[in-house]
C-alpha cells in the first residue's frame, strides 16, 4: 500500500539560501510529475520565495523517506479599502498513489486559527486560482460559502472585489470579459481516463467548475474566494470531524455484516446498490438479496490496492462510498486508464471468466468496498441471456481499449474515437472448425479463443486478444469457441 507516513512543515523565511534553493529543486521534482507547463523559477516564485508575509510548506514522505507531496500555504496582509486584510493563497500536489489522506485541510485549518488568534477581528479570506475540478469540490465539500458558486448568482460588488484581488496578484485575464477567468499555466497531468471521469462527472460542484472553467486543461484558473468566517470554520470542523468518526464506522459496518442482525439491514443496502447498477437492474430483489448474502465488506485507506494486475481471482466488486483509480501497466510505467466513483461495479470479468485481471485497481480516497465471490455469480452468467451480452461487451470493449491504445499507429484515436470505431464492428461468434474470410482493409479484433491463419507457412495459430490490420483476403479458422469483431 502507498500511503504517507510523515509530515514535516518547514518556514522557507527561515531557511539559508542553498537550503531554499535544495527545497526548490525537491519540490519542483514532485511537480513536475502532477502539472506541466511552469518553469522552476516561475514555480519558486509562487511556493517557496513568494513575497507572502508568512510561507508555511508542509512535505509528505513515504514510508521510504522519498517526498511524495507538499502543502504551501501563504499569508499576504494587504490594505484593502483602508483595511488591513489578510489574503490565504496556497498551492498543493500529491504523487497520484498518495491522494486522499486529507493532510492539507488540517494544518490549514490549525495555522489560520492561529493567525486569527493573533490578529483578532481582522479581515481574512481565500483566495484560489483553481486549475482543476477536484480543487473547487474539495473547496465546497468543507466550506458552506464559497464564490462562485451554482446556488447563487455572484453579487457585482463581491465580483468586482474578487476581480481586484486577482489581478492584485498579477493573474492575468483570460479574456477581457472573463473577471474570473486568470492564466495560471499550472496544467494537471490528467490522463485521458482521469478527464472523461471529470467530464461524465454528476457531482454538481465538479458539473459547475467545468461549466465556469471550460479551458482549465490549457492552465486556466476560476477566482475562487472562501470569507474566513466563524460559519466556515465550523463548516470545516464538521467535515473532518465526520472523516474522524467514518472510518469506525466503516470497520463497525464490516463486522455487523457478519452478524445475524446488522447483516440483514446491511445486506439490503448492498441489494440496493446492485440494483442500481446497469449490470443488475433487471434482476428481482430475491437474486440480489442473495448475492448480498454471499459478500463482504472492507473498509480500505486511501492508496490500497484491491487487487493487482496480473492477480488471479474470481470475485466481484462493488465501490459502496469512495473512489478508486484502475491502473494499467506496473511501477512507474503505471497509467490511470478509468475512474471509478461510489455505486460502480468492477471485476465482473474475472468474476464471471475467471482467470488473471488485467488491470489494478487501487483506492483514491478511504473507500468501503463490497466483494462477491464468482462462485455466487456464474450461475447468473449460465442463466440469464441479457448478463451474458453485458459482460461480454464489457471484455470486448475493455480488450479492444487495452490493445489500440498500446499501439502508435492510433494514438491519434482518443477514447471516445477508439469506442465509436469499436461501435461500429460486425460481431461473430465462430464454432470450433468454423471458416471465416476477411476482406482486405477491414481490421481484425479477436475478443477470445484461438484462430488459424491460413495464409501465412507454416500455418499460424493465434490465441487470446489479437488485433490486426487485413491487407489481402485473409480466411482464417477457429481452433475452439472463437469471439471476433470485424471492424471497418
Amino acid at each position: 500500500m502507498s500511503r504517507i507516513t510523515s509530515t514535516e512543515v518547514v518556514v522557507p523565511q527561515s531557511l539559508s539560501t542553498e537550503a531554499r534553493r535544495r527545497l526548490t529543486d525537491a519540490l519542483y521534482a514532485v511537480h513536475q510529475e502532477i502539472f506541466d507547463g511552469v518553469e522552476r523559477e516561475c514555480f519558486a516564485r509562487y511556493v517557496v520565495d513568494s513575497t507572502a508575509e508568512h510561507t508555511w510548506i508542509q512535505l509528505h514522505r513515504n514510508e521510504a523517506g522519498l517526498l511524495v507531496g507538499y502543502f504551501a500555504l501563504h499569508v499576504f496582509e494587504k490594505k484593502l479599502n483602508g483595511v488591513t486584510t489578510a489574503v490565504f493563497r496556497a498551492e498543493a500536489g500529491s504523487l497520484r498513489a498518495y491522494r486522499g489522506s486529507n493532510l492539507s485541510p488540517r494544518l490549514a485549518l490549525s495555522l489560520v486559527l492561529k493567525y486569527l488568534l493573533r490578529h483578532p477581528g481582522r479581515p481574512a479570506y481565500y483566495l484560489g486560482a483553481l486549475v482543476h475540478p477536484s480543487s473547487y469540490a474539495l473547496l465546497t465539500k468543507y466550506c458552506g460559502e464559497v464564490w462562485p458558486r451554482r446556488e447563487r448568482p455572484l453579487p457585482a460588488p463581491l465580483r468586482d472585489f474578487i476581480d481586484e484581488l486577482g489581478s492584485a496578484f498579477g493573474l492575468a485575464r483570460v479574456a477581457p470579459d472573463t473577471p474570473l477567468l486568470r492564466q495560471v499555466g499550472w496544467r494537471t497531468r490528467d490522463s485521458e481516463a482521469e478527464r472523461d471521469y471529470w467530464r461524465q462527472c454528476d457531482k454538481p460542484s465538479a458539473r459547475f467548475f467545468l461549466e465556469a472553467n471550460p479551458g482549465y486543461t490549457q492552465g486556466h484558473g476560476l477566482l475562487t474566494l472562501v470569507p474566513i468566517t466563524l460559519a466556515n470554520i465550523l463548516s470545516i470542523l464538521r467535515v473532518m470531524c465526520g472523516r474522524f468518526l467514518q472510518s469506525p464506522v466503516d470497520s463497525a459496518m464490516a463486522l455487523a455484516y457478519l452478524l445475524p442482525g446488522g447483516a440483514r439491514l446491511l445486506r439490503a443496502t448492498v441489494a440496493r446498490q446492485l440494483k442500481s447498477s446497469p449490470l443488475f437492474a433487471h434482476f428481482a430483489p430475491s437474486v440480489l438479496k442473495a448475492l448480498a448474502a454471499r459478500a463482504q465488506v472492507r473498509a480500505l485507506p486511501a492508496g490500497h490496492y484491491v487487487f493487482r494486475q496480473s492477480d488471479v481471482s474470481d470475485e466481484l466488486y462493488l465501490l459502496a462510498r469512495g473512489a478508486a483509480y484502475v491502473l494499467a501497466g506496473a511501477g512507474p510505467k503505471e497509467e490511470v486508464v478509468n475512474q471509478l466513483g461510489s455505486g460502480t461495479v468492477f471485476g465482473e470479468i474475472s468474476a464471471f471468466a475467471g482467470g488473471r485481471h488485467c488491470t489494478s485497481v487501487r483506492t483514491a480516497s478511504a473507500s468501503t468496498v463490497v466483494r462477491i465471490p464468482g462462485a455466487a455469480l456464474r450461475p447468473l452468467l449460465e442463466s440469464d441471456a441479457g448478463l451474458r451480452k453485458n459482460v461480454w461487451g464489457t471484455l470486448t470493449e475493455r480488450h479492444f481499449d487495452d490493445l489500440i491504445r498500446a499501439q502508435r499507429r492510433y494514438a491519434h484515436l482518443g477514447r471516445k474515437e477508439r469506442r465509436a470505431w469499436l461501435s461500429r464492428g460486425v460481431e461473430r461468434e465462430l464454432a470450433a472448425g468454423q471458416e471465416l474470410l476477411l476482406e482486405p482493409g477491414c481490421h481484425l479484433f479477436m475478443v477470445s479463443g484461438a484462430v488459424e491463419l491460413s495464409h501465412v507457412t507454416p500455418r499460424l495459430v493465434a490465441r487470446g486478444a489479437l488485433f490486426l490490420e487485413v491487407e489481402r483476403h485473409l480466411p482464417l479458422v477457429a481452433r475452439e469457441d472463437t469471439r471476433v469483431v470485424v471492424l471497418p
